[in-house]
């Protein structure tokens, strides 16, 4: 069993420090109470006191907001998030808004209603949300935290992922290979998830001096019928000169194929392809895919961790360490890109 002696160890700092540091806030300094924390965090102690509360108030549960799970990205942050939070003995509670405001705010009332212990908010797809419901569990101490970047007006934990420096790498990387006429598929625009991967997209076009025209970004609905529908349109109609295109996710890219390959256009022969995500399927797709790794599971662990330590130890407001973690992004390279 793990003891007080066993956490300051690690952290090494004097047994009785350790217990401050667990226990109060006022007589450590916060870089000694971070390294406690850390400690007590890697060896899974719980002080007694903490366990005591936690089992007298607690209701086991914890609340996963998703706009949907049909898009394997979506399905397997939602798996590995549940199985973070099965070792830690919390059930979940999962709430699909399908990207509908009024959706969301009734989801995150469920979640208030039902005292869930702590709300994990996957922020990526929110686009017109009501910022008072997100107050309301500020207001009420839900611990909660904010999955795949932040909301502005909103100040909550945020585990962030490097979308935009992912878009611009596998853009530089694509510009770099000779590709020079690029179409974007893209969601809704307004959707942050979407916005931050177009603004990698056009920096890198920037910086090596390429125009980025309008009609070059397209909005269509980010799954595999948007990227099959509009690809048909665009190449049906127009005939346009594009060398390679690039699709906000992967799952929008393998409708992309699909259209490509009634087309008769070949991948990566006469047009490159790439896709974002890096989801399981990409690698044995058709035509394996080029895309941005984004460590899905790396990315539900910090969650569940940032969480915990908001349950767990109740940090003010205004003790803001420990308060964002990211996760990085980088381009894979496969057969769809010359």
């Amino acid at each position: 069993m793990t003891t007080i002696r066993d956490v300051a160890r690690l952290a090494g700092v004097a047994p009785s420090t350790a217990s401050l540091a667990l226990n109060s806030r006022k007589r450590v300094s916060s870089d000694t109470r971070q390294k406690v924390l850390e400690a007590a965090q890697v060896l899974g102690y719980i002080p007694n006191s903490l366990a005591k509360n936690l089992t007298a108030q607690r209701t086991g549960i914890i609340g996963l907001l998703m706009a949907e799970i049909i898009n394997p990205y979506h399905a397997s942050l939602t798996h590995f998030i549940q199985k973070e939070l099965r070792k830690r003995s919390y059930r979940m509670n999962l709430g699909i808004t399908e990207g509908e405001a009024l959706i969301e705010e009734e989801v995150l009332k469920d979640f208030i209603s039902q005292k869930v212990d702590g709300v994990l908010i996957h922020t990526a797809d929110i686009i017109n949300f009501n910022l008072s419901t997100f107050y309301e569990l500020i207001k009420r101490k839900i611990p909660s935290v904010l999955i795949g970047g932040g909301i502005e007006g909103v100040n909550l934990p945020i585990v962030d992922v490097e979308l935009e420096k992912g878009s611009y790498l596998l853009t530089r990387y694509l510009i770099q290979r000779g590709y020079k006429r690029f179409l974007f598929l893209s969601g809704m625009k307004a959707a942050m998830t979407f916005k931050r991967r177009i603004d990698g997209f056009q920096k890198a076009m920037l910086e090596n001096g390429y125009p980025v025209w309008e009609t070059d970004i397209v909005e269509t609905h980010p799954d595999i019928e948007g990227g099959y529908t509009s690809s048909l349109e665009i190449f049906n109609k127009n005939h346009p000169d594009y060398d390679v295109i690039l699709c906000v996710n992967d799952y929008m890219a393998f409708g992309v194929l699909r259209a490509l390959r009634e087309l008769k256009i070949k991948v990566p022969e006469n047009i490159g392809l790439a896709g974002f995500d890096d989801i399981s399927f990409a690698s044995v797709a058709g035509v394996p895919l080029t895309t941005v790794h984004i460590p899905i599971e790396g990315l539900a662990i910090k969650s569940v961790d940032l969480l915990y330590q908001r349950i767990l130890y109740k940090e003010s407001s205004e003790e803001k360490s420990l308060w964002k973690e990211t996760v990085d992004t980088q381009v894979v390279v496969r057969q769809s890109t010359i």
